[in-house]
């Protein structure tokens, strides 16, 4: 399958035409209805998706309630790090609107992941990224959110 966005999405970006080829060769172009669960918390996703075009939103359950983390559009990929770590999602991603997606299967990215350790590097840079971002929003959240009364008591 040869993808006119390959270069467009943060993996892809740094990896070799050669890598790009090879993950094209298990991904598959899909079109998704609004309102459709991408990821879901507490899940092992079974597939790496990248968003082509769309708008997803980004939420995270916490104490109850759903805490939305943001929005994301074309070229943002999802599931990278569960997958790479074999753990369940941490986040939700819905779709906001008619998205394009291509995915990967998890074991077939991961095998090709296995046979190119030069893809690391670009996995750690998505990573990091996510985590600049993961950053950014808790202290902007820490900076506007009151003090709880009374969360500190001690008995005497």
């Amino acid at each position: 399958m040869n993808h006119t966005f390959e270069t467009t999405n943060e993996l892809y970006a740094s990896l070799s035409s050669e890598v790009r080829q090879e993950l094209g060769k298990v991904a598959q172009a899909i079109t998704v209805e609004p309102g459709a669960k991408l990821l879901r918390h507490g899940k092992r996703p079974e597939q790496l998706i990248i968003v082509n075009s769309g708008k997803v939103e980004i939420t995270v359950p916490a104490e109850g309630k759903t805490l939305a983390l943001g929005t994301a559009g074309p070229g943002k990929v999802f599931a990278l790090r569960a997958i790479v770590a074999g753990e369940a999602a941490e986040i939700e991603v819905t779709t906001l609107e008619t998205c394009t997606l291509t995915v990967l299967p998890a074991d077939e990215f991961l095998n090709i992941l296995r046979r190119n350790p030069e893809m690391y590097m670009a996995v750690v840079k998505v990573l990091s990224g996510d985590l600049r971002k993961a950053d950014s929003f808790l202290r902007q959240k820490a900076g506007s959110l009151p003090l709880a009364s009374g969360s500190r008591q001690t008995r005497t």
